[in-house]
């Protein structure tokens, strides 16, 4: 088998301000592993297929410059303008197959198709699946329908990883939590939900609902989830493996949200579960301010 690095990063808006893209920051992030991802899982790849793909190029480049390693781009669609998810690979580990659906204009692609790619590993042969993901920021219905796109990948036979910015949390006690009373308008209102509790005012919580329809909901009184359609968030495979193991927000703390969230995840299909690494699971902290991008990297391996 060959260990292969995943990761997931939301690199603020590419890298793209005032018609120009800037490469650094994400070259600071990545130049913190000693080990080059496999498949990067990528989010806000904002204007890059401008200019006969200009900014996927750059991304390429900067990528295979910090990491030594001969870095490919994949461009996905979006639902939400010029800022598609993209799959980075390496192409010393592993071999892009398939990667349906690169043309947001093409009416032959179904939608659950769009931003899924299949690898094989360089060395073992190995096949499995990998998708990206961006969900909608201010809507948990539409989140839900997002996460109903993918949940067939749950329970396929084929290996999958899958992740990005799914811009909600799950539920669960062990995973970061907001303090809603300090939230404000914004955060409630695109993060939240009220519950009617018998009260004038009610009280906000986390809208969970996408991401526990992919991995079921937390049960407290049994201590394990329920439902769900077959995957698994490899952030709580490393807190299973060890609960004194504490799971890391991934954005940065900002004034009038109710403190930082987990809201960039790695999640895994019954059939790649085996192969993961739990202990390899991390929330990369950079230092600063200033801060490479809003979001923390965030890594695991798998073997395959």
């Amino acid at each position: 088998m060959t260990r292969l690095l995943i990761a997931t990063y939301n690199y603020e808006a590419g890298g793209y301000r005032d018609g120009t893209f800037n490469m650094r920051p994400l070259q600071q992030t990545f130049a913190a592993l000693d080990v080059p991802p496999a498949i990067i899982l990528f989010c806000e790849a904002k204007h890059y297929r401008r200019n006969q793909h200009e900014g996927l190029r750059l991304a390429e480049k900067a990528l295979t410059d910090v990491l030594h390693a001969p870095y490919a781009g994949l461009l996905g669609t979006s639902q939400h303008g010029p800022i598609p998810p993209a799959i980075f690979y390496n192409a010393d580990i592993v071999t892009h197959l398939a990667w349906p659906g690169d043309d947001p204009h093409d009416p032959d692609v179904f939608p659950d198709k769009r931003n899924v790619g299949r690898f094989q590993v360089n060395t073992t042969g190995a096949e499995f699946g990998a998708w990206v993901a961006h969900f909608n920021s201010r809507s948990g219905s539409a989140r839900l329908e997002e996460a109903k796109l993918l949940d067939r990948y749950g329970n396929d036979p084929l290996p999958f990883i899958g992740g990005g910015d799914l811009n909600s949390t799950a539920s669960g006690p062990h995973f970061p939590q907001r303090d809603w009373h300090t939230a404000n308008h914004h955060i409630r209102t695109h993060k939240g939900k009220r519950i009617d509790d018998g009260t004038p005012e009610g009280h906000w919580e986390a809208d969970t609902d996408a991401l526990d329809h992919l991995i079921g909901r937390w049960d407290p009184i049994r201590n394990r989830r329920l439902d769900g359609a077959g995957y698994h968030t490899v952030a709580e495979l490393a807190w299973l493996a060890n609960p004194d193991f504490v799971i890391a927000p991934t954005i940065i703390d900002k004034p009038g949200e109710g403190g930082p969230d987990l809201i960039d995840y790695l999640l895994v299909n019954n059939a790649m579960r085996p192969h993961v690494i739990p202990s390899s699971y991390q929330v990369h902290l950079p230092d600063g301010p200033p801060y490479p991008s809003d979001h923390h990297l965030v890594t695991a391996t798998i073997d395959l």
